[in-house]
């Protein structure tokens, strides 16, 4: 007999996946902007690591449409005016920033997709 599984279950989100249109370019644009380290990689897919046990997956789409309605996930930063500058310098779109707790803004990254940098 095997007992019943009850209250809090769920130890953690093992991985968040963001659609991409092309694995490769995408790939090459999150570690050449962000710096992110490549857990892992296969023909449709890839893993990066932000920081110890804190990564996201980067999944390839045949019909693949961006993200463009909401921001699936935020990146935390400490600096967000430094972090939003130091992105329009490498010509990343970014949105104004939006104070008002927390402060943050949005971009865009090279599949059309909106992530958030808050602080």
């Amino acid at each position: 007999m095997t007992e019943q599984v009850t209250g809090k279950f769920v130890e953690r989100i093992d991985a968040v996946f963001l659609p991409v249109r092309n694995l490769e370019e995408s790939l090459l644009w999150y570690q050449e902007i962000f710096s992110f380290d490549l857990r892992w990689k296969n023909d449709r897919m890839c893993g990066l690591s932000i920081a110890p046990n804190c990564g996201f997956h980067l999944v390839q789409i045949p019909d693949f449409q961006p993200i463009t309605t909401y921001t699936p996930f935020n990146y935390v930063v400490k600096d967000v005016e430094e972090v939003r500058n130091m992105l329009i310098e490498k010509k990343v779109v970014v949105s104004d920033l939006r104070t008002g707790g927390p402060k943050r803004f949005d971009l865009t990254d090279i599949n059309g997709n909106m992530i958030s940098i808050i602080e």
